[in-house]
């Protein structure tokens, strides 16, 4: 009877047992799984559409030439601007100038020097050439010969000669600095800038800071390219913008010397007033098309064994390799929509391909 009662009591504690082991021995309960399905790739169907290859090139809506101009020479005060804000000027006309009187005075008497020493070099290098026949003719004759004055010959005009270099050198120096006291306009253009001088430098300038700007009258499109074997003169483009499409051709291609950037500049033909310069633009150039072709994202197409393949799934979801045929393709287009690669064979519309 004992023995029943303490098994009886033995099954009670382990049944209850939470009231009598201590609460870190206390039976945990089992965690409840949760499956859940993962897609570990994503797929997308071959489809029958359009595919469009295409540069795009961003241009900008500026004035077809702009010259700034600024004086060689700081300190001295503007003698006169000759032309005033949105009047149109012609390469070769005098904008504005500093005091040339000085200048020109010393300018004139250097030229003059300058025409003297010619004469005079001319004169010293004909004595000299006669004295050096006189030296030929006595050698030949076996007579004798005045060395020392064939050396006073040639000393006269060496002396001569350098007199004249350096004048002029002093003579371009001097047409230099009256160049740059005047302003000559570079380019058929309107006046769009003016630089004020405050009062209190009493018209004085600094040298080389911008005193007057022109821009042409004519505008375009402006582009810088690495390549512009697809640009000729007279061939026309669309640029988009904000404010719409236009048509553009192209009027200008300016390669510079030793490589770089060739710079592009294209009119609008039909102009309006939502031109602005400033305002951006893209140029597009069809470089291929084609109409309802077979095609899948470029993202799906892989090089295996050098040849263009695909992953594709069958109904059970199993993968495995497609070598596929391909066309034209298009990629590193900002809309994802846009990299379409055609497929000549290997896939049909409706099949499933992975993604990369």
């Amino acid at each position: 009877m004992k023995k029943a009662a303490g098994l009886f009591l033995a099954a009670a504690l382990l049944l209850s047992g939470c009231g009598i082991l201590p609460a870190e021995e206390e039976m945990k309960k089992a965690p409840v799984v949760q499956t859940v399905d993962e897609e570990y790739f994503t797929t997308a169907e071959v489809k029958v559409g359009n595919i469009r290859s295409y540069i795009s090139v961003r241009c900008t809506y500026e004035y077809q030439a702009t010259q700034n101009l600024s004086f060689g020479i700081g300190g001295e005060a503007v003698k006169e601007t000759y032309v005033t804000l949105g009047q149109k000027v012609h390469a070769g006309d005098v904008l504005a100038e500093l005091s040339t009187d000085t200048i020109a005075e010393e300018l004139e008497s250097m030229r003059t020097q300058c025409e003297q020493l010619e004469e005079e070099v001319e004169y010293y290098e004909g004595l000299l050439n006669i004295e050096k026949e006189r030296q030929a003719l006595a050698k030949a004759y076996g007579r004798k010969y005045d060395e020392a004055a064939l050396k006073r010959a040639t000393n006269n005009y060496e002396e001569c000669a350098d007199r004249k270099y350096v004048a002029d050198l002093r003579l371009g120096e001097l047409e230099t600095e009256l160049s740059g006291r005047k302003l000559v306009a570079g380019i058929d253009g309107v006046v769009d800038y003016i630089r004020e001088i405050p009062q209190w430098l009493n018209g004085r300038i600094n040298a080389n800071e911008r005193y007057i700007s022109i821009h042409a009258e004519k505008t375009g499109f402006s582009m810088s390219v690495m390549d512009d074997s697809l640009y000729h003169f007279g061939d026309v483009y669309t640029i988009s913008t904000d404010s719409g499409d236009y048509d553009c051709e192209v009027v200008k291609i300016k390669r510079p010397v030793g490589g770089g950037l060739t710079n592009i500049i294209l009119e609008p033909l039909h102009p309006d007033d939502n031109l602005v310069i400033g305002m951006s633009g893209d140029l597009i150039i069809e470089t291929g098309s084609r109409s309802n072709v077979v095609y899948i994202p470029t993202y799906a197409v892989r090089m295996i064994d050098d040849k263009p393949a695909v992953y594709v799934t069958d109904a059970d979801g199993m993968r495995s390799i497609r070598y596929i045929e391909i066309g034209l393709s298009v990629q590193d287009k900002s809309d994802p929509e846009e990299n379409r690669t055609e497929v000549l064979s290997g896939l049909t519309p409706g099949e499933t391909v992975i993604l990369k």
